[in-house]
């Protein structure tokens, strides 16, 4: 089968969880032997972190003439392999050649939940013109497929397939020995873990802040680039300076050592189309209290705190539930257990399995349509 990826999103951005979900896919399709790959790279697509980890040696680079700024809303015709084809893309652009078969994988409707103006109203149409030419769609919570169903109602009779994001295998217990090395400036198990935006207002940042002023324990940030100086005074004036730190572009193995020793993971965020970072810290043995909202619940299982209202005083008492002793290692075990059900290789093999099924179902229509 040959089958074409469309890295987009590797230009878009340096980082991110579409990006942390590509890299996996290409990744495992390009050493899967039984598929022939071939690749679309836009411009500044070296600069993404995931991407860099990639070898593209075995593959071939399809050149296309998509302008710089606006070429990640164009659709473009792309060659003809002498049989049907996959085509998947990163971010919401189709091929419009007639043997290619259309993949598109739905992340969140984050645009249409919290945008307006002219940004929702592009996005909105790249994205809904995407899906509805699409031959087969990916969700990847069942969260994110009610979503999809609201907002394009249009969509009910496509072929939509809902599968979950995996988790990386870095993630896991290790030695008190790790923390010590990596010096982040806190005690182990004395601060609470935040990671992800801060500029976006569903992310809940503020909240975080909080509640660690709250429970009197220290903020270790993580993600989201510098924090600006708003920022910076805010967190003075609400924390301290010795009660907070940010850490930007830090690799996998230096998050695990922060999730390790970190008294909790606190993801208040009112929005995820999945929420990869809670699933990472039950795989690393911390508790997570996270807003009982969108894909979160579905995701966690019954391995986090959940918290029904969206006010620093409850996540203030949610967090300090985790003293009792017994409590907190039974949360622990319950999010070892959730997170064993959660695989990048599992993602893949759903995909793979995914493309076969609709590649089948175009080849029945196309032998229908001759007869």
């Amino acid at each position: 089968m040959n089958i074409i990826v469309d890295n987009v999103i590797f230009s878009l951005q340096e980082s991110g969880g579409i990006s942390v979900y590509w890299h996996h896919l290409v990744k495992q399709l390009i050493d899967d032997n039984q598929f022939e790959v071939s690749y679309i790279e836009g411009k500044n697509a070296d600069r993404n972190i995931f991407n860099n980890k990639i070898s593209y040696d075995s593959c071939m680079l399809i050149e296309t003439n998509s302008v710089p700024v606006l070429g990640r809303y164009l659709n473009f015709e792309l060659p003809r392999f002498n049989e049907l084809s996959i085509f998947h893309s990163s971010y919401y652009r189709i091929s419009k050649n007639p043997n290619h078969v259309n993949i598109t994988t739905i992340h969140d409707f984050t645009y249409e939940n919290f945008n307006s103006g002219i940004r929702l109203y592009v996005h909105r149409n790249q994205k809904k013109k995407a899906i509805l030419s699409s031959d087969g769609i990916i969700c990847i919570s069942e969260n994110t497929k009610r979503d999809l169903l609201k907002f394009i109602p249009e969509a009910i009779d496509k072929n939509i397939e809902v599968i979950p994001n995996g988790v990386n295998d870095i993630f896991k217990k290790v030695p008190i020995e790790e923390f010590h090395d990596l010096d982040i400036g806190f005690e182990a198990f004395s601060y609470i873990l935040y990671i992800g935006d801060r500029s976006s207002t569903y992310k809940n940042f503020n909240a975080a802040v909080e509640t660690a002023k709250l429970v009197k324990k220290p903020l270790a940030i993580v993600g989201g680039g510098i924090p600006t100086e708003k920022e910076l005074a805010m967190l003075n004036v609400e924390l301290a300076e010795s009660k907070f730190r940010h850490f930007d572009n830090i690799d996998s193995s230096k998050l695990n050592i922060l999730y390790n020793f970190a008294y909790c993971l606190l993801y208040p965020s009112i929005y995820e189309g999945f929420g990869i970072p809670p699933i990472e810290a039950q795989k690393a043995g911390c508790p997570v209290v996270a807003f009982n909202a969108s894909s979160v619940p579905e995701v966690v299982g019954d391995g986090a705190i959940l918290v029904s209202q969206n006010t620093p005083e409850a996540f203030c008492f949610a967090v300090l539930s985790l003293k009792k002793e017994n409590f907190r290692e039974r949360l622990i075990n319950k999010g070892y257990k959730n997170a064993d059900s959660y695989s990048w290789k599992s993602t893949y093999l759903k995909t793979v399995a995914f493309y076969f099924d609709v590649m089948n179902q175009k080849n029945a229509l196309l032998k229908n349509s001759n007869v």
